[in-house]
Formats: structure tokens, sequence, C-alpha cells
């Protein structure tokens, strides 16, 4: 069921447009960008430009540094009235943009940090742009400081010399491990100007404070799967925290063509993500192609529910995405609006048009809900420039229902701006959005109750948006396991031991009845999450695991067809997971496959297939794995009409399975016979066996 709250978390998404400009912006005193790949130097990016900007009033100082550098290489004096653009030497600078020799490797001079002294929060948001390209890439402060990421973006299709895909991570602390894993194996990543120079399973690196260190899978004329979409929900891992951005420069978005165009963002990491969202729609066509929110699962059996649907439109397992239709946008027109609730957290991405043509699509991070938000948005500075091109430029907010529309005020260069009327949101009776086209200048919102303000601009090929709420006001509430560490036995509880109003504890996505207790005893392995209240405001903690203390290791099969004609195609999902709280060692798994179904191929998401062995190795706590096999249904016995195969998969590993949790490791097939075609020919029968 999707997760209906009494109170709504907030989100906002910025709307549109043309060529990339998409980001969110987060009030913080630190702010770290770290550098990125564009496949051909000046193609998606060329001008850059970083805009400064603060709601306090008094002048304060921001100083910028360089890598490790601990000598600013520019100071500025920004305030509400003074904003401040600092413009960056054009495309690969090795700053913002590395060039090949610096892909692939550790780097000392690479990316920014913008700094505060006297700790005061300010917004950084970068503008970059080519001759028909741009892009944008908004800080989220030290709100993106984190551990576990996902790599995110959209598939990038087609093929092009400028189009690849990217992600730069930077160091906080000396001595930081960090792990790229989870990728298509057969995705390769750039070292100096060898576009494959690594091509392991898996790569660690290890940086110091303030050092980075990008990845680029390279797509250029001959386009691969892997290259495509194989590195969307790859997992980052570190030791200590760090932070990362990534997207691609540039990406296309129809097959077979050249169409491109550059999008890029900042994530927060996992802990900082949610389960309720709302998009507002670009110019993009109705086609699809560029209008679709992308959605990447954090954790297994993530269900994704659309506009207050009790049935998911989908359900994914860690690491995969979704794309969720256009079709599910409340009108085909820009700024209608999609609300999606998830059962667990995830990261949302927006890929939204800035016109009908397929080549100008943009990319954008979305935030979580949250009644923290703010009632100020001030300000977005230079709403029309986009790092030296003059844009028309907007806003869209998101508001409580609660709040009048007369108390929301919105003001820019000319004064204050009628607010049009609100649109409402399906599936949620709490939160209503506006969209507000042709502003100028700096652009303030002012409201009586929480809203979520963006801002977009285009000048035919090029445009600019930014996210000016969001992330700093989301609670970080943190669960830890007490008394065992498995089950039974295990107390669920908050870290911090900070007290709420009210608690409500949900197994794997589900509403546990009579949980409302600060500490939960677990039952049965699973994700667990804590939603807790204060005041009218809800909110979710992050997902806990919790697995027991003896070997369960779950098997379930499923077939696509049930009942089929002679000779027609199935295909058999099988997934393994364990659910122990250690690894499964010298796990195998077999489908003998019976006289009738006839092997005709196999894919696995880890270890190897040799029918009719699927070879795992080891399975650790958690883990997921799928085959996927098919097979085509045969008729042995001809003088029947059908018959019925069972095919079941077995498993043997070096652990006794107690088999806690029910297995599912049986299917039936009925296969049936083609009737034959009886045709009449100058009064002549003649009867056709039909045979595939």
């Amino acid at each position: 069921m999707p997760l209906f709250h009494p109170k709504r978390k907030i989100i906002f998404i910025l709307v549109m447009l043309c060529f990339g400009f998409y980001g969110f912006s987060q009030l913080s005193d630190l702010h770290y960008l770290p550098p990125l790949r564009q496949g051909s130097n000046n193609q998606a990016i060329q001008q850059q430009s970083i805009y400064l900007s603060t709601p306090v009033a008094t002048p304060f100082t921001v100083n910028a540094y360089r890598g490790t550098n601990t000598t600013p290489i520019a100071s500025f004096t920004i305030s509400n009235t003074a904003p401040q653009e600092y413009t960056l030497s054009n495309g690969d600078n090795d700053i913002t943009l590395v060039s090949a020799s610096n892909t692939g490797v550790v780097l000392s001079d690479g990316g920014l940090r913008f700094e505060a002294p006297s700790g005061n929060n300010f917004y950084v948001n970068y503008r970059g742009r080519s001759g028909s390209q741009a892009a944008s890439l908004t800080s989220k402060g030290r709100i993106a400081l984190g551990t576990s990421f996902k790599w995110g973006g959209v598939p990038n299709l087609g093929s092009q010399v400028s189009k690849s895909n990217t992600l730069g991570i930077m160091a906080t602390e000396d001595n930081t491990t960090v792990t790229l894993s989870g990728y298509d194996p057969n995705c390769e990543f750039r070292v100096g100007n060898d576009r494959a120079g690594i091509t392991d399973d898996s790569y660690t690196i290890t940086l110091d404070e303030n050092e980075s260190f990008v990845f680029e899978t390279y797509i250029g004329n001959s386009p691969t799967p892997a290259h495509e979409r194989g590195w969307i929900g790859a997992s980052i891992e570190a030791d200590k925290d760090i932070v990362i951005s990534n997207g691609s420069l540039n990406y296309g978005r129809q097959l077979g063509s050249s169409n491109r165009d550059a999008g890029i963002d900042q994530p927060v990491p996992e802990n900082r993500l949610g389960k309720e969202y709302v998009f507002i729609r670009g110019n993009g066509n109705s086609n699809g192609w560029t209008e679709f929110p992308l959605i990447i699962a954090t954790e297994n059996n993530t269900q994704i529910f659309v506009n207050g649907s009790g049935t998911p439109i989908a359900t994914i397992n860690e690491g995969d995405f979704f794309e969720i239709p256009s079709n599910n946008f409340s009108a085909n027109t820009v700024g209608s609006n999609m609300y999606v609730e998830t059962s667990k957290d995830v990261y949302a991405y927006q890929c939204m048009g800035g016109s009908t043509a397929a080549y100008t699509q943009g990319l954008n991070f979305v935030a979580p809900v949250s009644c923290l938000l703010p009632d100020t948005m001030n300000n977005i500075p230079d709403i029309t420039d986009a790092a030296g091109v003059t844009i028309t430029g907007g806003v869209t907010i998101t508001a409580a229902t609660t709040t009048p529309d007369s108390n929301i005020t919105v003001t820019d260069g000319s004064g204050t701006v009628t607010l049009p009327p609100s649109s409402t949101v399906a599936g949620t009776a709490d939160w209503k959005t506006f969209y507000l086209p042709s502003l100028t200048g700096n652009v303030s919102v002012q409201s009586t109750g929480p809203i979520a303000v963006g801002f977009f601009g285009f000048n035919g090929a090029r445009g600019v948006a930014g996210y000016y709420s969001g992330f700093d006001t989301v609670p970080s509430i943190d669960l830890q396991i007490t008394g065992n560490n498995c089950l039974p036995g295990a107390v669920l509880e908050i870290s911090s031991g900070e007290t709420f109003d009210a608690y409500q504890w949900f197994s794997d996505g589900t509403l546990i009845p009579g949980a409302t207790a600060a500490s939960h005893t677990g039952a049965t392995a699973g994700d667990y999450f804590l939603r807790v209240t204060r005041g009218p405001c809800t909110y979710d903690s992050n997902s806990i695991s919790v697995y027991y203390c003896d070997p369960d290791i779950i098997l379930n099969k499923s077939v696509d067809q049930n009942n089929v004609a002679d000779g027609t195609n199935i295909t058999f999902t099988i997934t393994v997971e364990n659910f122990w709280d250690n690894p499964v060692t010298n796990l195998t798994l077999t489908d003998m496959l019976p006289t009738g179904l006839e092997f005709v191929s196999a894919a696995v998401t880890s270890g190897s297939f040799t029918n009719p062995n699927w070879n795992l190795g080891t399975l650790n706590s958690g883990q997921l794995e799928t085959l996927t096999l098919t097979a085509k249904a045969r008729i042995t016995n001809i003088y029947m009409n059908s018959q019925t195969y069972t095919n079941s998969v077995t498993k043997t590993q070096d652990q006794t399975d107690l088999n806690i949790t029910t297995d599912n490791p049986t299917v039936n097939v009925t296969v049936n016979m083609i009737p034959p075609t009886t045709v009449i020919t100058n009064r002549r029968i003649t009867i056709r066996v039909n045979s595939n």
C-alpha cells in the first residue's frame, strides 16, 4: 500500500528547461564541487560561472579553495542585496571539468571548496554552457557529506563523440577509502587516453582530504547497453565522509540519434533520502523521451506508487531503476505535476524538456518532502543570467494547501509579481503548486507556511534551473540495533536517544500494528524504518536491516506465462536472497528443466551459469541476486492436446538452511497443442497440422 501520511512532507521540483541547467540549492557555510568530465572539450560546457547568494543582510566573506590548496584562489563579499558571480576558465580547466589525462587518477588540484569563516550560510550554484548545450549543478552544502551513495542519471541513448557519463568524488578527510561497485560488469572507465583503462567489476581508491577522483564511461560513436545504462544505480561506499556529483556530459534520449544535451547534479547520501516526491513537468513532448521521473532503489523490494494509486506501478531491488512514464503527469503541459510515493527510501531524478524537441532534455535531482521547509526563499540571484547568456527566467513553488494563496508573495527586479492560480496535486490533499514564468533580476518568495522554490530559464537551446529548498531542513533520524545483533532478540531504537511525540514502526514498507513505542523488538528479517511525529510534522528514519542468527536462504521462482501454445518461449525468474547474519558460502542453484522445456538462454546478475547450474559462490547478508532463464515449451506426447510440466530449482551451500522463511521454488507450465487448420479446395478437404 502507498504510505499515506497524516502530514505530508513537501517537495519541490523545479521545472524546465531547455538544454539542461537543473539543480538544487542548499544553504550552508561549507560547499564542495567535485570535478567532472565531459566527453569532448567544450562540447557540453565551455563558459562557466559559479553564483553565490545568501539571505543574510550583513555582508560576509566567502573563500574559494582549489583541491588541497590551503590558500584561497578567490575571496568574495556577499549579502542578500549583493550576490556574487565567480567566472572560471573555459572548458576542461582541470578544476570543475577535467581533461582526459586527469580522469581515472587521484587529483590534488581538482574541485572547489567554498567556506564562510563567519559561519554564515549561503548558496552555491554552478552554471555552464557551450554553443547549444548547458547544465547546472548546485551544491547541497554539508548535507551532501556522507558515506553511501548511488550513481544517478538517466539512460544515455544514441551515439555522438561528446556523449559520456561521469561521477566526481571528493574526500573530506585523510586516508578515505572509496569503492565503486554494483555496475554492469561490461562497464569500462577511462584512465587518461584509454577509454577502457578500468575494467574491474569493482574499483577501490584511497583519497586524502580535499583530493578528488573522476570516473567516466565514454559512449562516443560506439554505444553499448553497459555504457548507456549499466552505471545507473552503482554503489559508492566510503569509510569516511565524501561528496559526489554525477550525470552525463552529454547525453541523448533517442536510440540511433546524435541528439545531445548536458545533465548533471549533486545528490545527497542515502541516509538523507525519503519516500515522497512531487514532480513538475517541463516543456517536453508527450512521446516521453524527455519528460519522466527516474527512481533508483537503495533497498530490495521497493514499491513505487503514482498519484495515490494503491497498486504499485513497479517493484525494484537495490541498485535497480525505473522510469515512470510521462503520461502519469496531470497534463501534457508545462507546470503539470505528478505525485510519487515509495515503500523505501529512493533516489529520485527527473528528465525534463525545455521544448518539444528531443535534444532539449535536462537532469534534475529531486528532494523528498518535509513539513520543516522554510517559509522564505531569499534569494535567487540574477535569474536571467546563464554564464553570460541572457535567458528568460521563472520559478515554480510548492506550498501547503493550508496556506492561502494571498499569503504567498513573489518579488523580482520589477517588484511584486502577481501570483497565478495554484494547481492541485493528485494523490495528496496537502500540497499545491505554482508556475511563474518571465521573471527578472533577484527573485524572492515569502509565505506564512512551508514552501519549496525552484528557478528556471531558457534561451533557444540553452537553459538554467535550480532548487532553493530542501535537504537542510530534513532531520536525520538514525537507527541502531541493541541487544542481539540478529534475530531473535534484536532491538531497534534511535541512536541519538532523541524523543518525539509519536512513533510508528514499519517492516519492509508495511506498518506494524501496535508498534508505537520508541523502540521495537524485531520479529522477522527485513528492512525496518521508524516514522516519528513532532508537532504537526512527520518524518521517516533511515532504514536498517535485521537478519536471523541462523542460516536462512530465500529461494523464489516465477514464470511470465503459465499457459502457452506449443513452441512458445517462456521466461523463468529465479531469485535468491540471504537473510542470515553471515555470508552464505559455496552457493549453487540448479534448475534442471523437465523434458518438454528446452533451454534457450540465461542471464545472471552475479556469478556464472553453465546449464543447469548457477554458481554464485558467496552471498552476503541481505544480498539478492537473479537468474533469468528462457526455455521453449514443447508437447512431447503427440497423443495429448496439452501437457503440464513442473519446474523446480534447488540449491546447495556449505551451511544448513533452516528455512525460517518459506521458499517458493516451483512453478507449473501447461503447454497446449495448436489446433490444426482445415482448408476446403474444390471439394477436397485438406488438414494442415500447425507446428512452430
